[in-house]
Formats: C-alpha cells, sequence, structure tokens
C-alpha cells in the first residue's frame, strides 16, 4: 500500500506543488515519473538482491530509503530538489515491491493460500491507488502539499517496527549467496531507465536528447541480450520468459498500469480544472473507486476457480475499460453521480480483478527460487508501462482542442483496456489454471 500511495498522492497536489515550486505545464508530469522511473529501472537489480541477500534485509533497507526520501520529498525548497527525493521515493520503492512479494511467497505455498494472500496484498496495494490520491486531497486542503510526503514516513517506520518483530529471519527460503551478475545490473538499469526518460520526454516533442535516450536505451538492451545469451551467471534466468503465463502477465500487467494508472492523471485534471473542484473534493470524488476495486480483488479467486485465468483476465480489464469509456459522458455538464460514480464503480471492480488476477497469473508460474527478480520483473513492467501510458496521454491531451481533451484521453486508455483483456484472452492457455487445487478449495469455502 506504501507503495501505491507514494505513486499516487502527488495526483491532487499537482496543481498547488506547480503554483509554489513553478513547475511548468511540461515538467509538471515529472513528479509522477521522477518516481516511476527509477522504480522501473531498478527493480531488476533488486529483484535479483532479493533472491540472493534476503528478502528481510532488503525490505528494511527500503523503509529507511523510502522514509528519508519522504521527509526530503517535504522540505524540498525547489523543483529540482523535489525531483531528486522522488527519485530516491522510487529507488526506494524498487527494493521494497519484490521483498514484500518474495516474503508472501515465501509464507504461503502454491494454490488457494497463495491466492487467497495475493487477493489480501493487491487489494490494498489497488486501495493504495485511490487512498492516495484521497489523502492527497484532504492534507493538501488542509495543511499543504508538503504533507503528502511527509505522511509516508511515519507510516514507513511503523513498518520497519512490525518487520523486525514479524521476520526474525534474515534471509528467505529462497535467498542463497552467490554472484549477482554486476556486468547484466550494468547494462539493464541504464537500459530501462534512458528508455524511460526517452518516452517521457518524448511527449514534449521529438528532439535530440530524446532520440539520444532511446539510441543509449537500445545500445543498453542490446548489449544486454548480447551479455546474457554467453554469460555463466545471468541477471535474467532464461527459462523465465518461455512459461507463457508469466510472459503473459508481464504483458498484462504493462497494460494494467498504462491504462488504469494514467486514469488517475487524467480525471484529477479533469475534475481541478474543468469543473473547479478543490484538491479536497477531487480527493473525495475517488472513494467509489477505492470501494469498489477490493470487492474486485475479493471475488478474483473464485472467478479464477470457476472461469479459469483466461476469462478472468479478460473479464476483469473488460470491465475496467468499460468504465473508463462511461468517463467520456463526464466532461459535459452532467453531474457527478450521473457519470462518474458508476465509471468508477464499474471500473474499480474492472480494475480489482484484473490487479488480481495478473500477479496470481505471474507470481504461480515463478519458481521459489525466482521469486525475487521473476516478481520485480512483472513490477518494474507494470511501471514502465505506466510512464509510457502517461506519456502518449500527454501526447493527446496536446494534439486534441479543449473540449475534447477528456473524451479523447478516456477513449485511449479505454482502448488498451479493451487491448489487455484480448491478449489476455487470446495468449493464456484455454484450460486450467496455475493453481490445480483451487477451484476444489473454493468449493469447499
Amino acid at each position: 500500500m506504501l507503495i501505491a500511495l507514494d505513486y499516487s498522492v502527488v495526483y491532487v497536489a499537482l496543481p498547488s506543488m506547480d503554483e509554489e515550486l513553478r513547475f511548468g505545464s511540461a515538467a509538471l508530469p515529472w513528479v509522477v515519473s521522477a518516481y516511476a522511473v527509477p522504480f522501473a529501472g531498478f527493480l531488476l537489480v533488486c529483484g535479483r538482491l532479493v533472491d540472493l541477500f534476503g528478502a528481510r534485509r532488503m525490505l528494511i533497507g527500503a523503509l529507511w530509503v523510502i522514509a528519508a526520501s519522504s521527509l526530503g520529498a517535504g522540505l524540498a525548497g525547489g523543483a529540482a530538489q523535489l525531483l531528486v527525493a522522488r527519485g530516491m521515493q522510487g529507488l526506494g520503492a524498487a527494493a521494497l515491491a519484490p521483498s514484500t512479494l518474495a516474503l508472501l511467497t515465501g509464507t504461503f505455498p502454491p494454490g488457494p493460500a497463495r491466492t487467497r494472500a495475493l487477493a489480501v496484498w493487491s487489494t490494498t496495494g489497488a486501495s493504495g491507488l485511490t487512498v492516495g490520491v484521497l489523502g492527497g486531497g484532504v492534507v493538501t486542503d488542509a495543511a499543504s502539499w508538503r504533507w503528502v510526503f511527509w505522511s509516508a514516513v511515519p507510516l514507513a517506520l511503523s513498518a520497519l517496527l512490525l518487520a523486525h518483530f514479524v521476520f526474525r529471519s534474515d534471509r528467505t527460503a529462497a535467498a542463497a549467496g552467490g554472484p549477482v551478475g554486476w556486468a547484466g545490473a550494468v547494462l539493464v538499469t541504464p537500459g530501462v531507465l534512458f528508455l524511460a526518460i526517452g518516452m517521457t520526454c518524448a511527449s514534449e516533442g521529438l528532439n535530440a536528447g530524446v532520440l539520444m535516450c532511446l539510441l543509449l536505451a537500445g545500445a543498453c538492451i542490446t548489449l544486454l541480450v548480447h551479455r546474457e545469451r554467453r554469460a555463466n551467471v545471468r541477471l535474467i534466468p532464461p527459462d523465465l520468459f518461455r512459461n507463457r503465463r508469466f510472459s503473459t502477465a508481464t504483458l498484462l500487467a504493462a497494460l494494467f498500469m498504462g491504462s488504469f494508472g494514467a486514469e488517475f492523471y487524467l480525471l484529477t485534471l479533469l475534475l481541478q480544472e474543468d469543473k473547479g473542484y478543490t484538491p479536497f473534493a477531487a480527493g473525495l470524488a475517488f472513494v467509489p473507486l477505492a470501494a469498489a476495486a477490493p470487492v474486485g480483488s475479493a471475488v478474483t479467486g473464485r472467478l479464477i476457480g470457476r472461469l479459469g485465468e483466461r476469462h478472468t483476465v479478460a473479464l476483469g480489464f473488460a470491465g475496467g475499460g468499460v468504465g473508463l469509456f462511461i468517463l467520456t459522458a463526464a466532461s459535459a455538464d452532467i453531474p457527478y453521480t450521473w457519470a462518474i460514480l458508476p465509471a468508477l464503480l464499474v471500473s474499480g471492480v474492472g480494475q480489482g480483478i484484473a490487479y488480481t488476477a495478473t500477479f496470481a497469473l505471474g507470481t504461480g508460474a515463478i519458481p521459489e527460487q525466482q521469486q525475487g527478480v521473476g516478481s520485480g520483473i512483472i513490477t518494474m513492467v507494470q511501471y514502465f508501462g505506466g510512464s509510457v501510458g502517461l506519456s502518449i496521454l500527454v501526447l493527446v491531451l496536446r494534439s486534441s482542442s479543449l473540449d475534447q481533451q477528456s473524451v479523447n484521453g478516456f477513449i485511449l486508455l479505454g482502448c488498451l483496456a479493451a487491448f489487455a483483456a484480448a491478449a489476455g484472452y487470446a495468449l493464456l492457455p484455454r484450460t486450467g489454471t496455475s493453481n490445480a487445487n483451487l477451484k476444489g478449495n473454493l468449493r469447499d469455502r
């Protein structure tokens, strides 16, 4: 929840930050991307470190980084200082995400127990996106945008205290000392960073800097592939992407954040700039989404047991996409309860199903000794997809007239969700699930 909250809490506060720190319309999306880019760039390396040195150690170190960087972000006196602090938050989150998943999968064996645990985990994650938007509106109205960052400090410190008592061992069952594969790490991290920066800056138009970032990204990724084919110690286990469920889960994770993640940015601008909502009112408008997402997560296990992974994934993304298409009516002079409210309820349930099913699909396909790097790949692709989706959305908004921006934006995001539903349905096996005993267990319940 802390990871998702740090990502989304800034949305409602963006206009207030811009007013005080003078970002400008072109640089303002970087408050979001400065977190997502290093998060995506360092996830794979951090996932590998989790596998080698233990999830508990990485968890504790990540929480200290998040607490310190959140304090620094709230104290920022300028735009550059804030972006650096946001980058450190993203780095801490890159270590925290695979640590939590490795601890969860190491605690619960594959099967119904793990699926239920993942439902709880993904529910808090999906809710964290909306709780962040609501909390950001409350504290921005009541105090200052700086408190959207300071509020994460006691949460991180509380998690640190709990971690010391709950997780006694320094190493998970999957952790085993060994080489990290630093050559691959040296290539994959700048490769992902340059690619994410290039895609994000492309929203401002193609220029020499964008082309240079994309060329550097291509060079790093090409060298990485060449090196991984010949290396004795590989950063990315070669058998991971041979598994259809895992490969499909990584694609769906990217499409999830590219569509539903960008929804927060677009809807925040619509509510505050077009409809004149205060930060608190805008945050309050997201409450139905926060309430609906856990409902979708809670029923995902039963849907997988009865319908299978293929139909459940398609149902989740299709439902979320329907909600996005309904939001195309929100730009007109229609009351909140007639357009935005039903859209958020429908979209929220669909998002909860899609989020939980995607991670249950991906982690269920990863061997125990590869949970850290595997979950790191899925989460890396997820947030990289969010950066790319936001960049494409900004391009669409700039090329649209003022009265058509929201409509075109929601149509784009709805089409991405629909594509995810079709891709999941087409790529996943027609029969079977990753957890063979899931259906019987749920029937017993």
